[in-house]
């Protein structure tokens, strides 16, 4: 991450990214039991704990002082968010639901 948005290696930012992997990985195994993790619409499941993800690396951005340009906070978030942990934690989040199981398809059903 640091060599594709020009970041140093020890940057406050690279940390912030760093720590909201460990963070995934302590609660992937169970992310509801998490006092911090909210509660989600399971049907929404994985965009919902994707946008969760999303807004503790930001919190954590924004407490370490730095203000990062659009293209180096997409990378962080990129980086963040394919992390196998947060991906997992999604899928959990997930309920397993078809669209045509519910009252309301969507349009192109």
């Amino acid at each position: 991450m640091a060599a594709q948005a020009g970041l140093k290696a020890d940057s406050p930012l690279d940390r912030a990214v760093s720590e909201t992997k460990r963070y995934a990985a302590r609660i992937v195994g169970d992310p509801g039991a998490c006092p911090m993790f909210p509660h989600v619409n399971e049907h929404n499941g994985a965009a919902e704990t994707f946008c969760y993800v999303q807004g503790y690396l930001a919190g954590l951005v924004a407490s370490s002082g730095q203000r990062p340009t659009k293209a180096e906070m997409d990378e962080l978030v990129h980086e963040t968010l394919n992390d196998p942990n947060v991906c997992d934690m999604a899928v959990k989040m997930q309920a397993d639901v078809k669209f045509l199981d519910t009252r309301y398809p969507p349009r192109e059903y």
